[in-house]
């Protein structure tokens, strides 16, 4: 049934994937392809050009003209275009004309019909906001004389004029820049609804402010391009203000820019960016401060606005070239597309404004602000879900650190079985592997088992140390206390356990039997476990290639007979098939040479040399340790230091004669040890000297030393 289910939601996705694309094409083909036979007819917004036989008042008479046109005129002088109005007007007849920043003055006979001019507005500007006058006519206008007064200012450019019925003269302008203003809308929505994601979520992304720089600048320029839109007069109530906000809008960019392209560059390049803000700031100031006065208008210090704007697209090319050098644009790689296409089309829209007065506002910036937009949020989804594996990463290295230190925790507790846990994890990892392919083990599954082999012996921590350090065999009582190691380690480890799956059953059931002979639960065959019988096979690998407190270790025939004698008894036998295969192959070695524990480049560990001098020496009379707890941790740090690669020299010195005593406060030795050495008396007649990252030439000023001791003593070097 899982399996149907999963067959059908995939085919109703399907469907619906289908269905959205069919949507899609059917609304693509519904607003591109033109109105065919058949379909309602939504009647005609067509407006009638009001272009030709005008005439331009020179001072060498009257020229006849078309519109548009330009007129040579400077800036200041007042052209004046006359024509007659159509002999077929009716009452809601009107003209449209374009007024590119010039003071329009629109007469019908002898009368001032409309009027846009500076003097006229409550707001004090010489250069006008663009805008288009209407000029309402009647069916008395008829044939009538128009005139036309431009008073030349930014530009002496003559533009088309439209007569329409109604309002419908302004249906070809809405259509024409409905587009960039449908872009301007999505901008501002996309720009606040950035910055309300930010406020939310701020402490996810770490102080990082790109959402919220671009949220802003997505607005800024939102208004900019609302405020120089040729839709202003509809869009605003009082469309002369658009050209205040318009001048502050386009002024700001630069400083916004610089905000954004800082943040996403971690702040490396923050001194460059400081100074353009802070021209930018300043020329913003100094132009603000001119027009209130009235000495210069906004529209004059544009060029300088626009020369800075150029200068910080520069600079930040350049810096994103610094970076590709540098090699850090792997932290923010995917942004880099958004931001260099932002800097193409912010440095076009420059261009065109020199170039074409008549090019569309904004159009070059919406495209670059979207596509930066698109290219930010991939970045910060990116960049949160590096954060996430980041912090999982972290994690998993901490738990390794935590099992590394508990691992050590239980070789310390077991006086001679130095490398025990590492050693089983391995020796797991390696079986795993060979099982890989028939078990569908992944490379997380491995790295777990490593792990829990690692892990599997953690309750001895509780086993009281004489029982697990017992050199004979344990009584009944003793076994039993023993066995409960596995429950006690399955208890400690319940916390972890949730997190790595099959922790707790390898710890619990690594000692239980393929024939139901073992412990803790009893379980037989495939009942056990798959990780348990994996554990099994490595930890009786170990013992059985390991000095032992109670036996030396076996050879490597005895270690295979051993586990051909027990397949299918105490071990699975597919599991101890490939395990057998794996010792034949040699692909699987012990990490001990005689017994005793090697680092993974095959070096005895000193620790290990050192476990085995003071077993045998245990052995003759009147030399067992005298405090073996002591003994323990100094093998726990001998370990620890040799992992962290240090260097380390041990010595064993013990007096021969039973009459004589040896002052460890000697003067030959007592200036060798320093604070990380150790010195501990093993016994009566014996001191274990260890000393840490030693050079060669001390070591052997240490050992000339000894020599001269007037003492009977033996010395065993590790």
């Amino acid at each position: 049934m899982k399996q149907e289910r999963t067959k059908a939601e995939i085919l109703i996705k399907c469907f619906v994937a289908i269905m959205l694309i069919a949507n899609f094409i059917l609304l693509g083909y519904a607003f591109l392809v033109p109105n065919t036979n058949g379909e309602a007819e939504r009647g005609s917004f067509e407006t009638i050009g009001f272009n030709d036989g005008w005439m331009l008042e020179t001072d060498d008479g009257p020229e006849s003209i078309s519109l548009p046109t330009y007129t040579g005129a400077e800036k200041g002088e007042l052209v004046t275009i006359t024509n007659l109005l159509p002999e077929k007007l009716s009452d809601d007849n009107c003209l449209m004309i374009r007024a590119t920043m010039e003071d329009v003055y629109v007469y019908i006979g002898d009368e001032l019909r409309e009027q846009y001019a500076s003097e006229n507005l409550w707001i004090s500007t010489y250069y006008l906001p663009s805008a288009y006058v209407v000029v309402n006519l009647t069916s008395m206008d008829a044939g009538e004389s128009i005139a036309i007064q431009y008073r030349v200012k930014a530009t002496d450019r003559l533009e088309e004029i439209q007569l329409g019925a109604g309002n419908n003269a302004w249906f070809k302008v809405i259509q024409d820049n409905l587009a960039v203003n449908a872009a301007a809308i999505v901008l501002l929505v996309l720009g606040i609804a950035l910055i309300i994601a930010y406020g939310i979520m701020h402490h996810i992304y770490n102080n990082n402010k790109t959402a919220f720089y671009l949220g802003i600048l997505m607005i800024d320029i939102a208004v900019w391009i609302s405020s120089e839109s040729k839709l202003r007069q509809i869009i605003f109530p009082n469309p002369s203000l658009s050209g205040l906000f318009a001048y502050l809008s386009v002024e700001l960019i630069c400083l916004l820019t610089c905000f954004y392209f800082d943040e996403v560059q971690h702040k490396t390049h923050h001194k460059s960016y400081i100074v353009i803000e802070a021209i930018a700031s300043a020329q913003l100031l100094i132009n603000t401060v001119l027009h209130c006065c009235g000495i210069v208008d906004y529209y004059e210090t544009l060029v300088f606005s626009h020369i800075w704007m150029g200068i910080g697209l520069v600079v930040g090319f350049v810096h994103i070239v610094l970076d590709i050098r540098a090699r850090k644009l792997r932290e923010y790689f995917i942004i880099i597309v958004g931001m260099l296409c932002f800097l193409a089309m912010a440095m076009l829209e420059i261009i065109g404004f020199y170039i074409s007065r008549n090019h569309v506002f904004g159009l070059f910036l919406c495209v670059g602000l979207i596509m930066l937009m698109v290219a930010t949020i991939i970045q910060l989804f990116n960049d949160q879900i590096q954060a996430l594996k980041n912090r999982e990463n972290y994690q998993t290295q901490m738990t390794i650190n935590t099992i590394k230190t508990i691992a050590g925790a239980i070789d310390a507790k077991d006086e001679y079985t130095g490398g025990h846990s590492d050693r089983v994890g391995h020796y797991a990892v390696v079986l795993a592997r060979a099982m890989a392919d028939d078990y569908g083990f992944t490379e997380e599954d491995i790295l777990r088992i490593h792990y829990i082999g690692t892990l599997h012996d953690i309750g001895k921590i509780g086993v009281p140390d004489p029982i697990l350090n017992k050199a004979g065999k344990l009584t009944d009582d003793e076994y039993t206390l023993m066995k409960k190691h596995v429950d006690i380690g399955a208890e400690l480890m319940k916390g972890i356990g949730k997190g790595v799956d099959g922790l707790l059953d390898g710890i619990l059931y690594h000692h239980e039997r393929y024939d139901g002979k073992g412990y803790s639960s009893g379980l037989a065959g495939q009942d056990i476990p798959l990780i348990a019988r994996i554990i099994c096979l490595a930890d009786c690998y170990d013992a059985m290639t390991s000095n032992r407190v109670y036996r030396k270790r076996l050879s490597s025939e005895e270690v295979r007979e051993e586990f051909i004698r027990c397949r299918g008894s105490q071990f699975d036998p597919e599991l101890t098939d490939i395990f057998v295969k794996l010792i034949d192959t040699k692909e699987l070695v012990p990490y001990t040479i005689d017994g005793m524990a090697t680092t993974q480049s095959g070096e005895i560990l000193k620790s290990a040399m050192l476990e085995k001098y003071l077993k045998e020496l245990s052995k003759l009379d009147d030399m067992e340790a005298k405090n073996p707890t002591h003994i323990r941790m100094m093998n726990y740090i001998l370990k620890l230091k040799e992992k962290r690669g240090e260097s380390i020299n041990a010595f064993v010195l013990t007096i021969l004669d039973k009459d004589e005593l040896w002052d460890t406060e000697n003067r030959f030795v007592t200036p060798y040890i320093q604070a990380d050495d150790m010195n501990i008396e093993y016994n009566d007649k014996s001191r274990i000297i260890v000393l840490f990252g030693k050079s060669d030439e001390e070591i052997e000023d240490f050992e000339k030393t000894l020599e001269e001791i007037p003492v009977n003593f033996k010395v065993g070097r590790i």
